[in-house]
């Protein structure tokens, strides 16, 4: 397994991520097209940092919205996966509550249900 420090994509001195094109810088940095496809390595897990506090589906979308496009939803989560670093249960509960924020909204896109439909 592959692990990705997200650290970096966090901005200086914040504690959430945020932003569709923050995400998308993240993806490019990180290679992540490559990722997809890439049979020599097939899991990656995003680490989230200890201080995080958000993780915005906006930057969620913008780091992975095309690896579901690729992959397809059962896919994408065979090969991707998260580690929330906090010990705070209740920032891990906030957190994957964001996570799972940006997994519908990725689905909904995906389904084309966006609710302007």
């Amino acid at each position: 397994m592959k692990s990705i420090d997200l650290t970096k994509f966090r901005g200086p001195s914040s504690t959430q991520f945020t932003g569709r094109p923050q995400g998308q810088q993240a993806r490019s940095e990180l290679n992540i097209d490559t990722l997809d496809v890439d049979e020599t390595t097939p899991q990656v897990e995003f680490l989230i940092p200890e201080s995080t506090t958000s993780f915005n589906p906006s930057f969620y979308l913008g780091l992975l919205f095309d690896s579901y496009l690729k992959l397809g939803l059962d896919k994408f989560k065979e090969k991707y996966s998260f580690k929330i670093q906090t010990s705070d249960l209740t920032i891990k509960r906030i957190i994957n509550k964001n996570l799972e924020d940006g997994e519908r909204n990725a689905i909904n896109s995906l389904l084309n249900k966006t609710g302007l439909n």
